[in-house]
């Protein structure tokens, strides 16, 4: 997604909702039955992937009572705007990529995460969306994510 500010500057302020991002199935929430689970490039999983800077998150579980397990990755590519970002991503299945709410994942009011495009300037956010069978390991996220990182984003007319 690149945004270009045509006619005039374009704050993007400093909130925790997102800029990107998906709601599971939810059976697939964490704290559903039986209940899926978040994990991050890093290994933190459910409530402790909020928050935190990764270049990918995993969110898989059934998406169906009873039924297969399935996943859903939002990876964000190196090139872009504040990579790696922070996730918004909650056990009742919220699942948002955010490089804007710093003062929120960092618990810290004196930081702000806004930002602002002045006429004519761009930016560009780089995320790659992943649906696939089994858990994290099963679809292997990290080879996937591996061989995004390695395409080299051509400049947008």
């Amino acid at each position: 997604t690149t945004v270009t500010a045509s006619e005039g500057p374009v704050k993007f302020g400093d909130t925790k909702e997102g800029s990107f991002g998906v709601r599971v199935a939810g059976s697939m929430k964490v704290d559903s039955k039986p209940g899926g689970h978040i994990v991050n490039t890093h290994g933190d999983k459910d409530k402790g992937a909020w928050g935190k800077a990764a270049p990918w998150v995993d969110y898989y579980g059934s998406a169906t009572p009873g039924g297969k397990v399935v996943g859903i990755t939002i990876m964000n590519h190196p090139t872009s705007f504040r990579y790696p970002t922070y996730w918004h991503v909650r056990t009742y299945g919220l699942f948002t990529a955010n490089p804007f709410g710093l003062h929120h994942f960092k618990g810290n009011k004196s930081l702000d995460g806004s930002y602002e495009l002045k006429k004519g300037e761009t930016m560009t956010l780089h995320y790659r969306v992943l649906v696939h069978p089994g858990d994290t390991t099963e679809a292997n996220v990290a080879g996937h994510f591996k061989q995004y990182q390695a395409v080299k984003k051509a400049p947008l007319r």
